[in-house]
């Protein structure tokens, strides 16, 4: 899966203002009055179309933003373009990866196991045996970034203390 490194090119005030800051794949603008309302990015696939980010809940269906010093900015969901290129990606921790053909689940060996120790740990406890629950809401619960409870998850079933669910269950979990 490849992956681009996003790169923040400021904070402004108008949406009109982004425009001139976006050069090239991953760059990013973050629109903010008072609070974060759109993230406008050049496309990483490098159609060289602009994608406009609803972050503000209030003005329609909003992605979720995350941002830290430490972990960076990441957004959830995906963006899944449907018009244009079409492309498909994850802004995760300061990085972009790129969809087309690959199961989702490849996006799990960018980051070391060990960095998800105490998140896992965390995930386990949360998850239950009588039902499946889907990871997005696993970290609201917990507070987490989803694709980082994603990742938790995904290592849980591969070290056999979790179930994923298959087909319309897929990406939802249970303890083992």
């Amino acid at each position: 899966m490849p992956r681009i490194k996003l790169h923040l090119k400021g904070v402004v005030s108008s949406r009109a203002d982004a425009s001139a800051k976006l050069k090239a794949p991953g760059d990013v603008v973050l629109v903010e009055r008072g609070y974060p309302r759109w993230l406008v990015m050049q496309c990483p696939d490098g159609c060289g179309d602009e994608i406009p980010i609803n972050l503000d809940s209030r003005a329609g269906p909003a992605w979720r933003m995350y941002r830290t010093p430490k972990l960076g900015l990441t957004i959830y969901p995906s963006v899944w373009r449907d018009t244009g290129c079409e492309s498909h990606f994850i802004v995760w921790r300061d990085n972009i990866l790129l969809f087309g053909g690959w199961d989702d689940s490849d996006y799990e060996s960018f980051w070391e196991d060990n960095a998800f120790d105490s998140l896992r740990d965390a995930v386990l406890a949360h998850l239950q045996r009588d039902r499946m629950v889907h990871f997005s809401a696993i970290a609201d619960d917990l507070n987490e970034i989803p694709w980082d409870v994603l990742k938790a998850c995904r290592q849980l079933v591969k070290r056999g203390l979790a179930l994923e669910g298959e087909k319309k269950q897929r990406q939802h979990f249970q303890r083992k």
